[in-house]
């Protein structure tokens, strides 16, 4: 599969984070190869995606840097989302289990 540049710069934060499916992943690395204004687009990307939230300098208005950053805390507030609807869901689910299990032994 052979993807347009405006369809990987789209998918490079969902490819950065790990969480394109295999096939999107393998589309945009065959991409990445061979393309290099979407590889230095994507250098720009992981450079503030891996940049700790509130360091350095703010970016100036309208900047692919701002828009970088921005995208950036996007992704990691949805993997903060995710793991704590995870989590919640483990808890739940022990929970239901040991009132499931108190039921049981109550019983017999």
């Amino acid at each position: 599969m052979n993807l347009p540049c405006e369809i990987v710069m789209d998918l490079v934060a969902l490819y950065q984070d790990g969480l394109a499916n295999p096939v999107t992943k393998n589309s945009v690395a065959a991409h990445l190869r061979t393309c290099p204004d979407c590889r230095q687009y994507y250098k720009q990307y992981r450079r503030f995606s891996q940049r700790p939230s509130g360091m350095g300098q703010i970016p100036a208005e309208n900047t692919a840097e701002q828009e970088f950053c921005r995208l950036a805390e996007k992704m990691r507030h949805r993997r903060m989302l995710i793991g704590i609807g995870f989590f919640s869901y483990v808890c739940a689910s022990w929970c239901l289990l040991v009132m499931l299990w108190m039921r049981m032994r109550k019983r017999g």
